[in-house]
């Protein structure tokens, strides 16, 4: 049994703190924020090709995209990025309930709605409506009772 735990967790990477962080914000975000996607949007292709030259060893790129839940609403998802040719994306979803070996999304490049450049120190590039929602709890909180 001890031979086969660590190729187990091998197979199943942990999400970054900031991933997790943003997929749990978009399931509960009313509505996404215009001037930062105007943004996301304008720096894409920025993130697209540094993602298909090759980023840094330990990097990862996730996207967040408005994608089809079971329902047949149009939902921000976050998926991390594991090819991008042609104008078409693929990678693994970041949520919140689906098995493992359901979680792989492929999209037109046209769903997306912000990326997210990870860098293993934690530090990030990019995720301006992730940065735009924090800002806004962390307003929220100041305006609360006193």
């Amino acid at each position: 049994m001890l031979a086969t735990g660590p190729a187990t967790r091998a197979q199943q990477p942990e999400m970054p703190v900031a991933a997790t962080r943003l997929a749990l914000q978009l399931t509960t975000a009313e509505t996404l924020p215009a001037a930062p996607l105007k943004e996301a949007r304008r720096t894409l292709a920025q993130a697209r090709q540094r993602f298909n030259r090759g980023l840094p060893t330990g990097d990862k790129l996730f996207v967040t995209a408005t994608l089809l839940d079971d329902a047949a609403n149009r939902v921000p998802q976050l998926v991390q990025v594991q090819s991008w040719q042609d104008g078409r994306v693929s990678g693994r979803l970041v949520s919140t309930g689906r098995p493992e070996g359901n979680n792989r999304e492929e999209f037109d490049e046209a769903d997306i709605v912000d990326w997210m450049i990870l860098h293993p120190d934690d530090s990030e590039e990019g995720n301006y409506v992730g940065k735009f929602l924090d800002l806004e709890d962390r307003l929220g909180s100041l305006s609360g009772p006193r």
